[in-house]
């Protein structure tokens, strides 16, 4: 056969072949799509039925939940509930219509749907007439509604179950449909799979195409290379691929960059160690020996590596852990980053802390050093007001007049002082709560005594109703709650000039728990309702010129707040401007009222002289140590009122030898002192006392820091008891009584 017309034929053969095979390539695809048509509607109008049958079961709930919403309103008045029912309702009509497309095609289900609407239309006009006619007294005629509601409900859940029920029906007959035309689309599909077996005989007819293919892909690689390369060197990150078994290390261009190297040089393993800082060259392969143990995909830690220039940069490498077949690490595939940046912000961060907490350490220091400073001198003038205020008496009208202007003065400035100190404890986390167990009667009858004089002063009405607490206990600071209820009501006073307070103390349950509720309520200027939360900001005031009309600091709420909450309770405020504010403390009873509560001496200060002059014998004597002559001065007069011969000394030194040489039945210490402070002098002193053998003496410890931990010190250093100054006088003659009586049964036992 010759060369020509054999290429004939084969053109020939080829050309009747391509016809052929287009044809079935043709009829494949036209049998394929067809079924995957069929197998969609057939999909569709499952789904379809699906939506029908969960919209008619929501239907259902919505109702019910319609009439939920309705009744709540109707027995508890709730707007709420209106609410929720106008929701429900709005949903419901929207599922009806919903349900009325897709059944637009079946006249019995459109049927059914047109008598549901019409029901729902009168049940939700029921429902609306019902609440319309809602009072909140019992109204007996709404219940003679509820058989004609239960019926329309009665009535929709009926059409709804018969949707459901024919929409079941319906969707098992289109089910069994669509696995059937699944069924033929699998057949259809395996007849396309052996005719493209077929396809594979005519090899020769795709070499071209194969071909050009080929050199696409090619094309396409090159590209996608390209595109990789530009957002490595984009991202600044250096790539790097170590074979761990082979010790083999891979680094890109960019990772040379970062050490400074202008082209890539020779690196391997041993060149990356001898570029890694001394001190993170350990850590480093530490970290890569546990690789295997821990068995984890991700890889990373941070370390140090020398730049060219000589100086040291920060690296992050992190990437993938590659395993083989033994489950054992083969390689690590990643990216090295430069954060030498994100360390020096991060050092700069971490100086600026230490700079922070260095200056609170040192706003503490000045605290404690300002509360020192200025506690020690007012604890004379307080001292001296309240032995002077005793002996008015003996004073004419200008003098009486002129102590008591000191003895306010002196107040004013106590309160001030703790009111800054407490806030600057507040404020730095220092507050120390010291609950315990006490009677509330005792508590409030120490606040009516103190405060209903500052009323008096005033010209308006004090009242105080404590009786459903006067037999009850309480744990939490005593203290604290105290001065949370001198604070509210000594605002109370400051801002009524007209009227009364009164305060009315009782628990009430708040959600299953006790609370104690103190409400301090007077007729006073009032707040605005915009200004609430104005008034519990420091140092905020409502009005300028009430502030210099009353003055204060505007640190009293804000304290009383923050303490309430340190007790896991808070402080409320109703008010009206001009015509009075109320303020409710409330307080959590967090332990059972069956413990048993800390006695508390309610004696008055002439009894407690009178009963300390009872356990002064001849040989009793006070050592008072004490550097400030003023307080020298004013505890030196207690104690010869009280008849307690006492020594004196300046310094701890001359503590120690005055106590060396005489025995004493008690020691004042104040703490901070020239030469040796209290807290040393007391620790020499429980040391000698043990390798003398010698009776051990009661040690009070007097400071004017008033800090939290102050109290702790004093324990810790050998004290037995602890006075904050400026020292009040009943404290003082207690801890005297308690101290001396201790002591004389000692000696008599």
């Amino acid at each position: 056969m010759s060369p020509p017309r054999f290429s004939h034929m084969l053109s020939r053969n080829y050309l009747i072949f391509v016809i052929v095979l287009c044809s079935l390539a043709g009829y494949l695809c036209y049998t394929l799509l067809t079924s995957r048509q069929s197998v969609d509607r057939r999909d569709n109008l499952v789904s379809k039925t699906h939506q029908v049958i969960n919209i008619a079961e929501q239907t259902t709930a919505l109702v019910e939940g319609m009439l939920a919403a309705q009744r709540g309103y109707i027995l508890s008045g709730d707007t709420q509930f209106l609410d929720k029912y106008q929701a429900k309702k709005a949903t419901v009509s929207e599922q009806l219509a919903a349900l009325t497309e897709l059944t637009s095609k079946n006249k019995a289900q459109q049927s059914r749907l047109h008598e549901a609407r019409n029901y729902f239309v009168m049940f939700a006009n029921q429902l609306e007439d019902r609440a319309a006619r809602f009072h909140p007294q019992p109204m007996p005629e709404l219940v003679d509604d509820v058989n004609v509601i239960d019926n329309l409900r009665d009535n929709l859940s009926r059409l709804t179950d018969a949707i459901l029920a024919e929409e079941y029906e319906l969707l098992g007959k289109r089910i069994r449909t669509l696995e059937k035309e699944k069924q033929n689309y699998v057949d259809t599909l395996l007849v396309a799979i052996l005719a493209g077996t077929a396809l594979l005989l005519i090899f020769n007819a795709f070499l071209l195409a194969a071909q050009q293919g080929r050199n696409q892909a090619e094309s396409t690689l090159k590209e996608t290379r390209e595109r990789f390369t530009l957002a490595v060197d984009g991202a600044q990150d250096g790539i790097f691929d170590w074979n761990l078994q082979s010790g083999e290390l891979f680094c890109s261009e960019q990772f040379f960059r970062m050490l400074g190297c202008d082209r890539p040089t020779p690196f391997g393993i041993s060149e990356f160690i001898e570029r890694l800082h001394p001190d993170d060259r350990d850590k480093a392969w530490a970290s890569t020996a546990t690789l295997e143990a821990n068995g984890k995909p991700e890889y990373s830690q941070e370390f140090r590596m020398r730049h060219d220039s000589g100086r040291w940069i920060w690296i992050q490498a992190r990437g993938r852990i590659l395993y083989d077949q033994q489950h054992k690490p083969a390689r690590i595939v990643g990216a090295h980053t430069d954060i030498s940046q994100i360390v020096r912000a991060n050092e700069k961060l971490q100086a600026e802390m230490e700079l922070a907490q260095k200056a609170n350490r040192a706003k503490s220091e000045f605290l404690a050093h300002m509360s020192h400073e200025i506690r020690t001198p007012l604890t004379a003038i307080s001292g001296i007001a309240e032995i002077l205020e005793r002996q008015r008496d003996s004073l004419n009208d200008r003098q009486q007049k002129l102590v008591r202007t000191l003895m306010l003065s002196a107040s004013a400035l106590k309160d001030l002082i703790n009111d800054v100190l407490d806030f600057s404890k507040i404020e730095s986390g220092d507050v120390e709560l010291q609950p315990q167990i006490f009677g509330l009667g005792q508590l409030f009858e120490e606040i009516v005594s103190m405060m209903a004089l500052r009323a008096n002063e005033k010209g308006i009405s004090f009242l105080c109703d404590h009786s459903a607490v006067k037999d009850r206990d309480f744990y939490g600071d005593r203290s604290r709650i105290r001065q949370i209820c001198v604070n509210l009501i000594g605002n109370a006073i400051k801002f009524t000039d007209v009227g009364k307070v009164t305060i009315h103390a009782f628990f009430e349950d708040r959600n299953g728990q006790p609370f104690l509720r103190v409400d301090v309520a007077d007729t006073g200027i009032g707040i605005s309702a915009d200004d609430f939360e104005l008034i519990f900001e420091r140092f905020k005031q409502v009005n300028s010129s009430e502030s210099r009309k009353h003055g204060g600091t505007g640190l009293g709420l804000p304290i009383s707040r923050n303490l309430a909450e340190l007790m896991s309770g808070t402080i409320a405020v109703s008010s009206t401007p001009g015509a009075g504010s109320t303020f409710s403390l409330l307080l959590p009873q967090t332990l059972p009222l069956s413990a048993t509560p800390e006695p508390e001496d309610s004696l008055p200060s002439t009894d407690l002289r009178a009963q300390i002059r009872d356990v002064v014998t001849d040989t009793t004597r006070i050592l008072m140590v004490e550097d400030y002559s003023g307080n020298i001065v004013l505890v030196g007069y207690i104690l010869e009122e009280l008849g307690i011969p006492y020594d004196v000394a300046t310094t701890g030194v001359m503590a120690v030898d005055l106590w060396q040489e005489h025995p004493y039945d008690l020691i004042l210490m104040d703490i901070q002192m020239p030469e040796m402070d209290g807290f040393q002098a007391t620790r020499t002193i429980r040391q000698r006392e043990q390798e003398q053998q010698r009776q051990r003496t009661p040690i009070i410890g007097m400071t004017a820091h008033a800090l939290m931990g102050d109290k702790d010190q004093c324990i810790d250093a050998g004290m037995d008891a602890y006075l904050p100054k400026p020292i009040v006088e009943a404290d003082l003659q207690r801890q005297l009584l308690t101290y001396l009586r201790r002591t004389r049964r000692q000696l008599t036992a």
